[in-house]
């Protein structure tokens, strides 16, 4: 009983305690900055600041617009691991997220922290410091790049090597050009023209012998001799003859490749599993690829078939499910069987992205959800992808930052029918999340989780203020459900259905007898849950399924969900 509680209490753990997030109160609308702040470079909101420019000085805003940092330096960077690298009157050093200099200005240049260690430069030579500002390896490099792996790229004497997080020299600075290293431990690296690859101790594990190549990506890298390119595998052995004009980056598992002018494909054996016979191609995203033929383009599957017959002037990848194609000068959106989801009816479009995509018509833009539907009007005049589900937005001259999550869960919409109820949920410590950023709210709920989201609403009855270990927390929810005559199943990882999910509830508050009967077809008056289903009916918790007339009792039901049951109940 002890390990069942266990594995249970550990698949808890992954949905119901983590870090709990901020909210914001209203869906779609902007948070505008203060007049004059420009964000024209911007391509992208990031947390938890985000730079601003007004007269000609930079500064740092919130996500709600409010400016935190006034505009006062002559650059300033994004924040990374906790502090941002910015200049102030010719001299540069790294402030946090209140505006103190943690590390003082007195640098000629400084870049962004990465792995613990930031470039700093002074009197022209470069070297990196630590988040307590103290030097690590000292300043004597030409340049240099981030540390990567543990591994930072820097030059002398026109020459590049690396060194690692120590400053000691693992490659001597000898090469013309160097590449960081891949998951596949080896760097591309070249000189006097000609290219191969080093591992990690400097060893030239694949001869530089290559007039050009790319890095490596899962075990196979690209390169050319004599004008032609092939493929070759990490002891360097020919995978691909050196036969092609042309050869892309491996894309789920195949490679575009061009030859006598046509395009085709190669799988990781080197082998063509579609021979080259289109004008253009594109590598494959969620498991199709647009080809040209003709001059227009459609898509085919993994197995060469063509699944979507060339008809349009232009044809994006996959994501999300949908992709945009355009014709005649207008775009939309097919789905995988090549269905018009959206006509061609923008003047632009771009890629769904946390199920919304960004649309222009008339000079406009706003946003589409994955039904065609304009979620976010089109009253802007440019908006950034979204990331972190922001996006920047510009109205006129005037800059805002536009939020579409809740919290920072970035699979709950604003607009979700359960958007608020797991804003609510979450702000009363009923639920938190199954990730920092992930609610996943279509995952299906299951009874250890609803029984622990009824006692946490409850008061945690039992327990005292502070946070119990997940395998006591589980045996104060159980012994609470027992109390409350609820019928604990021995296996608590099930998944919850419509019935016991009401049942639950309707005896969580005291079984209360219903005043009317539910006369929905698939609930036998006999049924042990009747009771619990007019409940729930009354209290306006479900109106049941379909058209009304059913309530579906032995349906699944997802944590969006259950988090609606319980604030129509609860809230």
């Amino acid at each position: 009983m002890k390990k069942k509680l266990l594995s249970v209490a550990l698949a808890l753990a992954l949905s119901l305690s983590l870090v709990l997030p901020t909210f914001a109160a209203e869906p779609y609308a902007p948070a505008w900055f203060e007049e004059g702040v420009t964000l024209e470079d911007a391509s992208y909101f990031t947390t938890p600041l985000t730079a601003i420019q007004k007269d000609g000085k930079w500064g740092y805003a919130n996500q709600y617009g409010q400016t935190v940092i006034a505009p006062q330096y002559e650059y300033a960077l994004a924040f990374s691991e906790g502090l941002a690298a910015v200049s102030k009157d010719g001299k540069a050093g790294y402030i946090d997220p209140s505006g103190k200099a943690v590390i003082a200005l007195q640098y000629e240049d400084t870049v962004s922290f990465s792995e613990g260690l930031a470039a700093v430069c002074r009197g022209g030579k470069y070297g990196f410091i630590d988040k307590s500002g103290k030097l690590i390896v000292p300043i004597q490099y030409e340049y240099v790049y981030p540390y990567s792996g543990g591994l930072a790229m820097v030059s002398a004497n026109k020459k590049w090597g690396y060194i690692d997080k120590s400053g000691k020299t693992v490659v001597a600075p000898q090469y013309d050009g160097t590449y960081s290293f891949t998951a596949d431990g080896l760097a591309l690296v070249h000189k006097d023209g000609k290219w191969g690859y080093i591992d990690k101790t400097g060893k030239e594990v694949i001869a530089l012998e290559y007039e050009r190549a790319v890095s490596f990506s899962d075990g196979l890298a690209a390169v050319c001799k004599d004008g032609k390119w092939g493929v070759i595998d990490k002891t360097g052995k020919e995978i691909a003859p050196m036969a092609y004009d042309s050869v892309g980056a491996f894309s789920e598992g195949l490679a575009r490749v061009s030859k006598g002018g046509k395009w085709g494909y190669m799988d990781k054996s080197g082998k063509e599993a579609i021979a080259p016979r289109y004008e253009a191609c594109s590598g494959f995203s969620q498991g199709l690829a647009a080809v040209k033929k003709d001059g227009k383009w459609g898509y085919m599957d993994k197995s060469g078939k063509e699944v979507v017959a060339p008809q349009y002037t232009y044809a994006g990848s996959f994501s999300e499910g949908l992709a945009v194609v355009g014709s005649a000068g207008k775009y939309g959106y097919i789905d995988q069987t090549g269905r018009e989801v959206v006509a061609p009816t923008y003047e632009d479009a771009r890629d769904f992205s946390i199920g919304l995509a960004a649309v222009s018509k008339d000079g406009k833009w706003g946003c589409i959800d994955k039904g065609g539907k304009l979620a976010i009007p089109m009253n802007y005049g440019a908006i950034t992808d979204f990331v972190q589900g922001r996006a920047i937005v510009r109205m006129g001259s005037r800059y805002g930052v536009l939020k579409v999550i809740v919290g920072e869960f970035t699979d709950v919409l604003a607009g979700a029918y359960y958007a608020k109820p797991v804003e609510w949920a979450v702000g009363r410590n009923i639920t938190k999340g199954t990730t920092t950023t992930a609610f996943s709210p279509d995952a299906k709920c299951t009874t250890a989780q609803i029984l622990t989201f009824l006692w946490r609403a409850a008061g945690r009855p039992g327990a005292d203020s502070g946070e119990l270990a997940w395998d006591k927390e589980l045996v104060a929810v159980t012994g609470w459900a027992r109390s409350k005559g609820i019928a604990v199943p021995a296996d608590l990882n099930t998944v919850c259905t419509r019935a016991s999910a009401v049942t639950y509830m309707w005896k969580a508050a005291g079984s209360p007898e219903p005043k009317t009967t539910a006369a929905f077809q698939d609930v036998p008056p006999s049924a042990d849950y009747g009771k619990a289903v007019s409940w729930a009916l009354e209290q306006k918790i479900t109106t049941g399924t379909g058209n009304g007339s059913t309530f579906s009792p032995g349906q699944g039901c997802s944590r969006g969900e259950i988090m609606t049951f319980l604030y129509r109940d609860l809230a």
